[in-house]
């Protein structure tokens, strides 16, 4: 329990610490501070959830954002999930819309190419097929997400901003 709340108090001082840092008082009130610094701050820490680019089977060149690039790869007997773009985020500077293009070519077993947004989720892909998917994102977490199980093939994936 003392270490749950130690952790909580530190995380409110850390917050406050990021508000200020980040703050410019002649932009907005305190509020609209507050939500900039706790955003600015969620978006740092989910970046952790993606899987890092060691780990991923495939290439990845970053867009201007986590959430945005292109992804290339090959799967041998592919078991697991990779978290290929996303994050966590109450507003992005680019906007909410996006799109992913796709290609999935599955040889064996299954391949699920996956949107995640919160606690629910969304197929986007789960067959051989080509095309492209437009999503509005959320706060809070949003990730594109291939899942496989004794998976071999190919992805190619480009996700990118559109406007409205």
């Amino acid at each position: 329990m003392r270490k749950a709340v130690i952790s909580c108090v530190f995380s409110l001082c850390l917050t406050f610490c990021v508000v200020g840092c980040n703050s410019d008082h002649n932009k907005g009130n305190l509020k609209d501070n507050l939500i900039d610094g706790w955003d600015n701050w969620m978006q740092s820490y989910s970046k952790h959830a993606l899987t890092k680019e060691k780990n991923l089977q495939g290439e990845k060149d970053n867009g201007e954002a986590a959430y945005t690039g292109t992804y290339t790869a090959a799967y041998d007997d592919f078991n697991g999930k990779e978290f290929i773009f996303g994050g966590t985020v109450l507003e992005r500077e680019n906007g909410n819309h996006l799109q992913a293009t796709y290609k999935l070519t599955i040889h064996e077993g299954t391949a699920e190419l996956n949107w995640i947004a919160g606690t629910d989720q969304y197929t986007i892909v789960n067959n051989n097929s080509e095309g492209a998917k437009e999503y509005t994102i959320s706060p809070g977490d949003n990730y594109i997400v291939l899942k496989g199980e004794n998976f071999s093939g190919s992805l190619k994936l480009t996700v990118e901003d559109i406007e409205n």
